[in-house]
């Protein structure tokens, strides 16, 4: 999962994240993840999550 997230990042985002776990002294790979759950847990909790699209047409019906 960390690599999937880390993947995804662009390069100033991966800057800054790098330089804060350098500064909190904790790995890089986990200190995303950590951000990450945070960010979902957040998104949840406000009521702002909206159901995906369906994927094919089918599934509309």
């Amino acid at each position: 999962m960390a690599r999937l997230v880390l993947n995804h990042l662009s390069d100033s985002t991966f800057r800054l994240l790098s330089i804060e776990a350098n500064r909190r002294n904790v790995n890089v790979s986990e200190l995303a993840v950590i951000l990450l759950e945070i960010a979902v847990a957040d998104l949840c909790a406000g009521g702002h999550a909206q159901p995906l699209p369906p994927t094919y047409p089918r599934d509309a019906e």
